[in-house]
Formats: C-alpha cells, structure tokens, sequence
C-alpha cells in the first residue's frame, strides 16, 4: 500500500541525522502535512536539521526507542514512518552494547509501535553491509552474504541489519504491516555527520589536504567505494513511501564503483591540491575493506519505484565540502 505524501503525517526516527535532514526536506517539498523527527539528540545548532526546524510542519521530539512508550505515543495518528535510528560500524565497534540494543530491539519497538497504532506503512533503512565485506562486483538483491574476513564491528552491524530486515518481514507476515527496506550504500552530503566510516574518508582526506599534509591511502589503493548522494537517498525513501509495493528489499546506491585511488585524486583536484598521497599499511582504525570493482546494482529500484540516483559524484562532493568549509568556519567565528 502506498501513502500520498501531501498532507499526511510522517514520523521518521533519526531524524536528526545526515539523511534524516535530507528526507525533511524532500517530504515539505511534497507538502507533507506534518514531519514528527523523533531523536534522542538535543536539538540545537549542532544537529543536521538546521532551519528546517523552524517549518511550522516539523514537530521536534527528543524520545528513544529504547523507551517503546515514546515511541507508542509518538505514532499515534502517523500514516507513515521511517527509521533511520541505528549505531553505525563506528559506533558498534565503541559502543556494542548500546549499538546492537538500539539496532535490534529499539527497532523492534518501532514496528511494534507501528503496529499498535496502525500505521500504513514503514521503511527500514539498511545498508550494503547485509552483503559482508572483501566482495567485488556488482552485487545485486540476491547475493549471498560474505563473512570472511570481516572485521568484527562490521560483522556486527551487518547482522543487526540482517535481524531489522527480517522483522520487518515477520511484521508483515504475521500483522501486514507494508513496509520496503532500502539497502543504502555509502551515503554522503551536506550536513555529513562523523560516524560513517566510509564517507569520513572524504572529509579526513579534504582536511589533511588543506592542512598541507598528503592523503593517506590504504594499501594499493583498488579498494573500491559506491557512494550515493544523501538527496538520492531522500527522494528513494519519499518514492517507498508513495509506492503500491511492499515486502521487498531494494539496493539504493550509487550504481558505480570508485577506488580509494581515484576518490583521493577527486577531492585532492577538487581542494586544488597537488599533493601525491602516501600509501600505508593497516592501522588499526575501523575500515570497511572491500574488492576491486564494487559496486551495488540498483536496477530493482528503477524498476519498482522508478527511482535512479541523479547526483553527479564530483558536483556531490564539492556540496559536501563547501558544506564542510562553511561549519568549519562557523564553528570558528567568536
């Protein structure tokens, strides 16, 4: 079943996040009746959200679905909901009680409360990590999952978006609560929060760039990345919503692999830099190794929501940079 987003009541939790900000947007562009963002975060001038705060549409509330009476509450009335609340592989690996706790059962809450209060349909943000690592290719829908070799705070946020994806599948079993999980590659944009790996990357090489310092590079630098842009992202989660279809997982991606190489080369032409990088060994740092070539294929979503990432890479990263520069440059001011 699908929800006509003009006029309807979203709730998304999370969405104090990079992507979050991005879906607010998205959903007041489509004239959403009201975007309820349930977060436990403090909202204030560090958060991703910004001015979007101040549209009479966007209700705050600071809960978490780690208490499932917020969030019981809190779906009273929803027509929809979305839930971005997740520890990431940083996360996990600092944190792993609190990160698989609200992974797994504050997500299990989610549904619940969806449930309780009859909302129509909910999207499951996941992720490519559902796939394991050290893979290359393409990888579609029905590629197997690989363990070897995964670091463990991966492995474990893998398998936490395993179990999200598999309740879902169990609400819609057992309640027909609708729902399609989007499986996101590594998402990028302007209000770029610190705790993904992958997409810090950008950020780590930018700043060592401007400090004068060459880019680091693991290995040969084949490892290759499939970023997607955070408005791709928001506009794919605006589309689930409005579609008719339900009890799928659809790859929301880039499409395209990039080698660390080639990125590094991209942001060092992008800060105007000449700097050559230095390629090091293994650290110690939490990394998402991956093979030659990857790339996550996401023509199921064409062809289900009619949905296609727009955003070129290097205009992608050049937002996200100004957007870097810009806070940097606030936070300075006295």
């Amino acid at each position: 079943m699908g929800i006509r987003i003009k006029g309807a009541r979203i709730l998304v939790a999370g969405g104090g996040s990079l992507v979050g900000s991005h879906l607010t947007a998205a959903l007041l562009e489509r004239d959403v009746g009201e975007v309820v963002i349930f977060d436990p975060i403090a909202f204030d001038a560090e958060d991703a959200l910004g001015d979007l705060k101040s549209d009479e549409r966007v209700t705050m509330v600071r809960g978490d679905l780690m208490k499932p009476h917020q969030i019981i509450e809190q779906m009273s009335g929803i027509d929809g909901a979305v839930n971005l609340a997740a520890y990431m592989t940083l996360g996990v690996s600092q944190n792993p009680v609190d990160g698989i706790d609200l992974n797994v059962r504050g997500h299990t809450h989610f549904l619940e409360a969806a449930r309780i209060q009859s909302v129509q349909k909910v999207i499951f943000a996941s992720s490519n990590a559902v796939y394991g690592y050290g893979i290359g290719g393409g990888i579609a829908e029905d590629t197997p999952h690989h363990n070897a070799g995964i670091p463990a705070a991966a492995a474990a946020y893998g398998a936490t978006k395993i179990l999200g994806e598999q309740l879902c599948r169990m609400y819609f079993a057992t309640h027909g609560l609708d729902y399609v999980v989007l499986r996101f590659s590594t998402v990028y944009g302007e209000n770029q929060h610190y705790r993904a790996a992958n997409a810090l990357y950008i950020i780590e090489t930018y700043d060592r760039l401007k400090a004068g310092l060459p880019p680091q590079l693991f290995g040969d630098g084949s490892e290759s990345k499939d970023f997607v842009y955070a408005g791709d992202v928001a506009r794919a989660i605006c589309m689930a919503l409005e579609s008719d279809a339900t009890d799928l997982a659809l790859n929301t991606s880039g499409g395209v692999g990039i080698s660390t190489k080639d990125l590094v080369a991209l942001v060092t032409k992008i800060a105007g830099s000449n700097l050559e990088p230095e390629f090091i060994a293994d650290d110690g740092r939490v990394r998402l190794p991956t093979g030659t070539g990857l790339h996550f294929i996401n023509d199921k979503a064409d062809e289900v929501l009619g949905w296609r990432p727009e955003m070129d890479l290097e205009e992608g990263i050049r937002r996200l940079l100004t957007d870097h520069d810009d806070r940097k440059a606030c936070t300075a001011r006295p």
